[in-house]
């Protein structure tokens, strides 16, 4: 008996859904349907994304001398002006966003602004620079400006510098170093966030106590000094790479101190739902023998940000 009542309460809730479905207008499902669609976009949106990361060091250009061998030594970071051209004009032209590390922080690590709707559409990446080479600011930063004046877009180029070498230049046998000067000049036109590599580039995981607190702290400190007036919401210096991309867990206890986040180097993307720790953050290294093709091919598998909400 038990049985039948329960299958006759299920019978009657069935013809009545059946009869609402059947007088409910078409809009009224298609609102349902688009609504369940948006519920599952937004946690994707927000879960899954993946942002490349990717590490330069100085940009030469193959058209002067002065800049090759035998009037200069070459390097393995070296990265041609010419290749880096094509990659960076691919960038553009596909309607990425160059992040700085304060947006990485602020849109995607600690969340605490949504996206702006001027980036939804776009995919995300960083272009990064380690150690303050001039070759950065002579061969990458005009072409960064060309491209912005040609199809209206605007990004960052993230430089890790060591403030010890900033205008350091010893000849052939060494590679020169931007000035402070040179860092206020891209700061002021928008182009540069300059952030920390350590005061001297020491291994921060081969020093320790004071020595390290030393180079984390002065790194930042000289920064601020070179640049602290251009710079009211105190963002440079927020955020550290490693020197030679290395860390340690001493180092990662004294960070939080001084700064936001700490990059690695090794040659993962970024992904926002695996970060359990703002001081391991994902990069790519770049070296000479990496092509424009290859750094393509790492920038398509970028996400491309999607409205949060319905779609």
């Amino acid at each position: 008996m038990k049985s039948e009542h329960l299958l006759k309460k299920a019978n009657i809730l069935r013809d009545f859904l059946s009869r609402l479905l059947h007088k409910a207008k078409p809009i009224y499902l298609l609102l349902i349907f688009a609504i369940s669609i948006g519920i599952s976009g937004s946690t994707l949106e927000s879960n899954f994304i993946r942002i490349p990361i990717i590490g330069f060091h100085d940009i030469v250009d193959t058209r002067n001398p002065a800049e090759m061998p035998p009037r200069r030594l070459a390097f393995p970071i070296d990265y041609t002006k010419q290749n880096f051209s094509l990659f960076l004009e691919y960038l553009i032209k596909e309607n990425y966003w160059l992040l700085s590390s304060q947006d990485l922080y602020v849109y995607f690590i600690n969340k605490s602004q949504p996206i702006p709707a001027q980036y939804l559409g776009k995919k995300p990446i960083m272009l990064a620079f380690d150690d303050g080479y001039k070759g950065v600011h002579e061969n990458a930063l005009p072409l960064l400006e060309k491209l912005s004046v040609i199809y209206k877009e605007k990004g960052k180029f993230v430089l890790f510098v060591n403030p010890h070498f900033l205008g350091v230049n010893m000849g052939k046998d060494f590679l020169a170093h931007t000035t402070c000067n040179d860092l206020r000049d891209g700061y002021q036109k928008g182009f540069y966030d300059v952030q920390s590599h350590g005061f001297t580039h020491k291994n921060l995981t081969k020093i320790s106590g004071k020595e390290l607190e030393f180079e984390i702290a002065k790194s930042k400190s000289e920064l601020r000094k070179c640049m602290g007036d251009l710079d009211k919401n105190k963002v440079i210096g927020a955020h550290i790479a490693y020197p030679y991309g290395a860390s340690d867990r001493e180092v990662e206890e004294i960070l939080p101190k001084y700064h936001l986040t700490g990059f690695l180097y090794d040659d993962n993307l970024f992904r926002v739902n695996r970060l359990k720790n703002n001081y391991r953050i994902s990069r790519i290294t770049v070296d000479k023998n990496t092509s424009p093709r290859d750094l393509i091919r790492i920038a398509k598998k970028a996400s491309t940000l999607r409205k949060k909400g319905w779609f």
